[in-house]
């Protein structure tokens, strides 16, 4: 029985979240400068009263340098309204037996990337985001395949050899800059692909 009701739940509230998103387009529309979050809120509020309180709350961070990161908290007598108050700016993504998900668009790096950061070539001359030196390999993001007889031909061989031994990044601006400085080196497949 109670695996008949999670599954009438997972399915009432994805037919929610279809509808609330179709409800937040058709409010966008026609309504410039109005917000349509007050409706997509209350949706959510009828989908968590609906399922009962949340128990666990996990707050999911997404960075521009690809890392994503999660933490839980266990909920004691908070009100969906409290929680919506303690989080602005976050969005509501989901909502499962128990559970609420809420995320947050960081519009910087993550700490470990601040940490540990180091832009490189990955052996097939893509520029990389490592968790470390290119040569440990630990990937964490990547961008596009390089030219490197055009990089070669326009850059000092001392920038190569650094980019070879990894570029640290420590802030978003060290992270904009070495993105904005190899751009130009991107092959012409890597920018239709990217389009």
């Amino acid at each position: 029985m109670k695996r008949h009701r999670g599954f009438f739940l997972s399915w009432a509230i994805l037919l929610i979240g279809i509808i609330s998103g179709g409800t937040y387009w058709m409010a966008n529309q026609g309504s410039e400068g109005k917000s349509a979050l007050p409706l997509l809120e209350e949706t959510y509020r009828s989908a968590v009263e609906a399922m009962g309180k949340p128990h666990e709350l996990v707050l999911a961070r997404s960075y521009l340098c690809g890392v994503k990161e999660e933490e839980r908290i266990v909920l004691g007598k908070e009100s969906f309204e409290q929680i919506l108050s303690d989080y602005k700016g976050w969005e509501i993504i989901a909502s499962e037996e128990g559970k609420l998900i809420l995320l947050k668009r960081e519009n910087d790096i993550a700490p470990s990337c601040k940490e540990n950061g180091y832009f490189g070539l990955s052996p097939d001359g893509v520029l990389t985001l490592f968790n470390g030196v290119p040569g440990e390999q630990n990937v964490i993001q990547s961008f596009y395949q390089i030219n490197r007889a055009k990089m070669e031909a326009a850059l000092p061989k001392e920038e190569i050899a650094l980019l070879q031994k990894g570029i640290r990044v420590r802030d978003l601006s060290e992270y904009n800059s070495v993105l904005s400085t190899f751009s130009e080196f991107q092959t012409e497949e890597s920018m239709v692909e990217a389009h």
